[in-house]
């Protein structure tokens, strides 16, 4: 018995996902406890300015992702054991990354130019560049294919024990809101210094000089999950973007409480499924078979944890919501009720769209589903958040992530039959 349980932890899936879940405790409960000091601080409306900001900042850093976070994750993990395509992959997808931030800094340079909304917060949206340059710094992607997420959540508790003993000295006031912009946009960045501090390598050890054949082949065989990402962007950014342009600052610090509370207890699920996706890359290129079996088992796991964390998100959301941020934010109770059901349906999507469809060539039709989503819930967005403010919001992002699942569901029964085998 002992004998098995330890060839068992010695599986490299299985180790992944206990060292994530060891260390996902603490990434877990250092963002929990600097949120409530943070919403105190810096109150509805300074924290509402800081996340607004943000959220133009968070287009810049889709641009600069372009999908390389699965593609490139899932061509490392089947190149596993040939040292000039991991080199390959790696530099290409780095030099096309650095091509995309400088394309993205000069767009958002002229959205903030233009925009008078964005003009007016330049310093906040300025200091929130460095998400961009940590979105490019850090390799998780590369971590991710070889299988390494234990470093990866090492690197993230001691970025994130750094920056938040960094917010809570330096964010005293309102009057610190740009402090609190440059420190929460800093996570990736620090992480890059960290890695490099620790000895984690974030690189391959043999260089390769990418051509213009291999960026341009790196951003087609990208631009699928590219095009779906974007459109998950018109119920995600754009839900705080246009919520904060009708409604201003406060309904987006409503809006973004729920919407972190309920990320939060997402999180439940995310080191299995991260730990899972570059091993069902291999197997759906090798054993079809295993890569379906895996998937009904990881099903089997999470789909009742998510249920359940639903359930008490609902049934809890006065309470949670009084303990995070107290007095001031009572009003995001009924909105994190709206988004309860948000961290089971985005669980069942990742399976649908990452772990499955991705992996076995539907990446067009995925593409396709995201902009609907995303459209119908653009439609929807601006006369809702004028009636209802941030619950009119918290609506379209359940709506949307009701929504795509079932379409993706759609479009595997429809394909069936080109699966690869189950």
């Amino acid at each position: 018995m002992s004998a098995s349980l330890g060839s068992l932890l010695r599986r490299p899936l299985v180790s992944n996902a206990l060292a994530l879940y060891a260390v996902q405790g603490l990434n877990f409960l250092i963002p929990l406890l600097l949120l409530p000091y943070l919403l105190r601080v810096l109150s509805p409306q300074g924290y509402g300015a800081v996340v607004f900001a943000q959220s133009l900042m968070g287009y810049g850093a889709l641009l600069t992702a372009f999908g390389f976070n699965m593609t490139a994750a899932r061509d490392i993990s089947v190149a596993r054991g040939d040292p000039e395509e991991i080199a390959r992959v790696y530099w290409t997808t780095m030099a096309a990354k650095g091509v995309l931030l400088l394309v993205s800094l000069c767009i958002l340079g002229v959205v903030v130019a233009l925009a008078p909304a964005f003009r007016r917060e330049w310093p906040l949206v300025a200091a929130s560049g460095l998400l961009l340059l940590g979105n490019v710094a850090f390799p998780q992607w590369y971590f991710q294919g070889e299988e390494r997420l234990r470093d990866v959540a090492i690197v993230q508790a001691v970025s994130k024990c750094l920056v938040s003993a960094s917010a809570v000295l330096l964010v005293r006031s309102p009057r610190d809101t740009l402090a609190a912009a440059l420190i929460l946009s800093a996570p990736q960045l620090v992480g890059t210094g960290v890695a490099v501090c620790l000895r984690k390598r974030v690189a391959p050890v043999q260089f390769y000089l990418p051509t213009l054949g291999d960026l341009l082949g790196a951003l087609r065989r990208s631009v699928h999950l590219f095009l779906a990402t974007v459109s998950t962007t018109l119920y995600l950014e754009a839900n705080v973007l246009i919520l904060g342009l009708v409604c201003g600052h406060r309904e987006v610090a409503m809006y973004s409480v729920a919407n972190r509370l309920a990320s939060a207890t997402q999180m439940v699920s995310t080191p299995i499924t991260q730990a899972v996706f570059p091993r069902a890359s291999y197997l759906f290129a090798t054993q079809p078979e295993q890569a379906w079996g895996l998937l009904r088992r990881l099903a089997r796991l999470l789909f009742p944890v998510m249920g359940f964390a639903t359930v008490a998100l609902a049934a809890f959301a006065p309470t949670i919501v009084r303990i995070v941020g107290g007095a001031s934010y009572a009003d995001a109770a009924l909105t994190l009720r709206i988004m309860a059901p948000v961290p089971f349906l985005v669980v069942t999507a990742t399976l649908l769209s990452q772990t499955i469809m991705v992996n076995v060539g539907l990446a067009k039709p995925l593409a396709r589903i995201y902009l609907t989503v995303g459209i119908l819930n653009v439609a929807m967005l601006p006369m809702l958040a004028a009636r209802y403010g941030a619950n009119g919001a918290a609506a379209c992002l359940s709506a949307a992530e009701a929504l795509g699942p079932l379409l993706m569901i759609r479009a595997l029964v429809r394909r069936r039959h080109a699966l690869p085998h189950r």
